[in-house]
């Protein structure tokens, strides 16, 4: 077979391959479960667009409340709620593959810049994939933060191995939108940090990425609040968060049943991976080094910002694995095999079924759709978030109205759906919104602690709607001053007054 034909081969070959894998990662980011902070994006964006006026203070609760209010996520509200008017859930998901698909072709991208193999590169988007694809419940601000950082991931790269350092000033202006679409921003000021750290220990040029560090950093205080956004950071990043599990170790999540035993052998596997694809290609990467390690800390840490050690694993790790394809193509024993593995018969039908069955996985999980589950998939599963859909109907039907205390997964669904007729008494916007007495004890109501009753005399609400499963419902049930105006299999609502 003469070069130019096993070119075209070749090429056909990796055609094919991408576009099987693009429909493998389509089909792993059709999730159409309704994310609890979508309906926060979504309020805040109607208030902004309705009232014409940004606004500073919160007007969704009757708690007090921290002033100003610095909601980090401010932008995606702003432009969600538009798109969500005009296309409603399609829009939205249209959105989240937009932005995940440019994602993974920037880590792909990256992975190539560093003289992958494609198929090599291909291989480890496909794995990566399985478990990012966490972040794309539909449709979260963590979207914009995965594709800067895999832009920054890519310009950063660039400039290490080629030494264009031009490009860098691109990341002063993608900071702009990035520190008013997600407080992630600070995941992109850490990876410049590190490469400058990293090329100043391999002794190589900079002072650059010091320059472009101080520019993307300035850069940050083009926001609607200025300097005070970086000291609602300063608490936000070091305040623990016990009861969102997202935030919790890989260790605490084992522990409480979010993670299995699967999920640590897979990121078990990922770290021998690394190991072994570092031992095999000698190693010598300094700066590659430093962002791995400081992305694997923080993911232990925080399962949430495993993400980021993901994608720096599909972008780095995939040359280490060069030279094994290599040697299936050249090695006596395996050159016939791999001939055999590229006739177009065989590829092609192979290929064919993959795509044909992963974009059939896609239409048959209603990709377009926003799901609202109305129960858990079973009585013992209390960390399931469902929707409250038929008591919600209940409150607007009676045209009950007030203050309201919720379950704190379900806050910013009713600030949604019943603002302004209800205000809540705290939600999921956290530690953008309340201040730390009102949230230390309204945890002490919602696990019924020794001083659950506080909460209801520092606050008293109108409407209490919980999980019937949680104790201070059960506890609820006995107060003289609260009456069950409404119970299904899962919900409950209580009306103040006497039984």
């Amino acid at each position: 077979m003469s070069p130019a034909q096993l070119n075209r081969r070749e090429s056909w070959i990796k055609a094919g391959v991408g576009f099987a894998v693009l429909s493998f990662v389509l089909a792993l980011f059709a999730l159409n479960r309704a994310d609890a902070d979508l309906w926060g994006y979504l309020s805040f964006g109607r208030l902004f667009w309705e009232s014409r006026k940004f606004p500073y203070q919160d007007v969704f609760s009757y708690t007090p409340t921290l002033n100003p209010w610095i909601y980090h996520e401010w932008l995606t509200g702003v432009l969600f709620y538009p798109l969500y008017q005009a296309l409603g859930a399609p829009g939205l998901q249209a959105l989240k593959y937009g932005l995940g698909l440019a994602t993974m072709g920037l880590v792909y991208l990256t992975a190539r810049e560093r003289g992958a193999h494609p198929l090599s590169a291909a291989l480890f988007l496909v794995v990566i994939t399985t478990v990012v694809r966490h972040g794309y419940y539909p449709v979260r601000a963590q979207v914009f933060t995965f594709l800067f950082f895999a832009l920054y991931l890519f310009l950063l790269e660039r400039a290490r191995l080629r030494g264009h350092f031009r490009a860098l000033y691109l990341l002063p202006l993608i900071q702009i939108p990035w520190c008013n679409f997600h407080g992630g921003f600070l995941a992109g000021l850490g990876l410049i940090a590190i490469y400058a750290a990293g090329e100043f220990l391999s002794r190589r040029p900079f002072l650059p990425y010091l320059w472009i560090f101080v520019l993307a950093s300035v850069a940050t205080l083009i926001n609607p609040y200025g300097l005070p956004y970086w000291e609602y950071l300063g608490r936000a990043v070091t305040m623990p968060r016990p009861h969102i599990t997202e935030w919790s170790s890989v260790f605490l999540a084992y522990q409480s049943g979010i993670a299995n035993i699967w999920s640590l052998i897979f990121l078990l596997l990922l770290v021998f991976v690394t190991l072994f694809g570092m031992w095999q290609s000698r190693w010598r990467e300094v700066t590659a080094s430093l962002t791995l390690a400081a992305s694997f800390t923080l993911g232990v840490k925080h399962i949430r910002h495993l993400v980021f050690f993901l994608m720096l694993f599909g972008a780095y790790l995939p040359v280490c694995f060069k030279l094994n394809l290599d040697y299936a193509q050249s090695h006596p024993g395996l050159k016939r095999l791999w001939q055999l593995a590229s006739m177009k018969i065989i590829v092609s039908t192979f290929l064919a079924i993959l795509a044909l069955f992963n974009f059939s996985l896609f239409a048959l999980r209603s990709p377009l759709s926003l799901e609202f589950p109305e129960k858990p998939p079973s009585h013992e599963d209390l960390n399931f978030f469902y929707y409250p859909l038929a008591a919600l109907n209940f409150i607007k039907q009676q045209g009950l109205s007030g203050k309201i205390l919720t379950k704190f997964e379900w806050g910013e669904y009713l600030i949604w759906e019943l603002y302004p007729r209800c205000r809540v008494a705290f939600d999921g916007r956290y530690e953008t919104v309340y201040p730390l007495e009102v949230e230390e004890i309204f945890f002490d109501f919602y696990y019924a602690r020794p001083t659950w009753r506080r909460f209801l005399e520092d606050y008293p609400p109108d409407l209490i709607l919980l999980d019937r499963r949680m104790r201070v419902a059960q506890l609820l049930q006995q107060e003289p001053h609260w009456r069950q105006v409404y119970a299904d299999a899962y919900c409950i609502l209580f009306a103040a007054g006497n039984k």
